[in-house]
């Protein structure tokens, strides 16, 4: 295949946290579905019993907030931009949802709709959803673990604070997993992106991503360029 037909999406470094941040994500869930008797007993007799299941799921969720954190502000500019891409929402999005649909069900008949973002703005929602629930999870986490001396109000609030953002992390997560899998027709090969070398094809990037394949191919072109004109010399 041509390299011409594939754009790089993600580098190694980004490709590694997204699959830590995803492990560690997965065992808070299940961990805490667990102590929340969603599971039933099997599970967590499985896993050790449920005093070893709490003491997991808690110091693991207060390792998973600090390390969020501190590499949020080693890579501050990069975090930066990254929520910019997500938060930034163009007048012209409102439209791309029902665009998209009738291109999804009748590809035939409507192109693939244009937008300018890194992310599509139905993704966007998703990740937004997924940013807000796991600050909520987090912040209302460590106030259960670090205050044991709070008032029972204050304790029947952060709770259900918890378990309310718990529930959002996993509808959040459950869209992003299928979309990332490839499972739309619109979607696949996607997975290559995350948990492959980092690439998606050219065709693919076009239909999900127009303004962001666009630049992409720009700048490979400036690059070949470049190139052949170092070669000629």
């Amino acid at each position: 295949m041509p390299a011409a037909t594939w754009l790089k999406r993600h580098g190694l470094l980004t490709r590694w946290l997204h699959g830590a941040n995803a492990l560690t994500v997965l065992v808070l869930l299940f961990s805490g579905l667990a102590l929340g008797d969603r599971l039933g007993d099997g599970p967590v007799e499985l896993l050790g019993g449920h005093e070893l299941v709490n003491d997991v799921h808690q110091w693991l969720g207060t390792g998973y907030t600090a390390a969020a954190v501190v590499l949020g502000l080693v890579f501050a500019r990069k975090t930066a931009g990254l929520l910019k891409d997500v938060a930034v929402f163009r007048r012209a999005d409102r439209a791309w949802v029902p665009a998209f649909a009738r291109h999804y069900f009748r590809p035939g008949q409507y192109a693939p709709p244009f937008h300018e973002g890194r992310f599509d703005p139905a993704q966007r929602l998703v990740f937004i959803g997924l940013i807000v629930s796991l600050v909520l999870v987090a912040a209302s986490g460590i106030v259960l673990f670090a205050f044991v001396d709070m008032s029972r109000s204050v304790f029947m609030w952060t709770i259900r604070t918890h378990i309310a953002a718990a529930w959002l992390l996993i509808i959040s997560t459950v869209l992003h997993v299928l979309a990332g899998l490839g499972l739309p027709r619109t979607h696949r090969g996607l997975v290559r992106a995350m948990f492959g070398d980092g690439r998606v094809r050219a065709g693919l990037a076009q239909t999900l991503w127009p303004g962001w394949a666009r630049r992409q191919q720009h700048q490979n072109n400036r690059v070949d360029e470049s190139a052949g004109d170092g070669e000629r010399q």
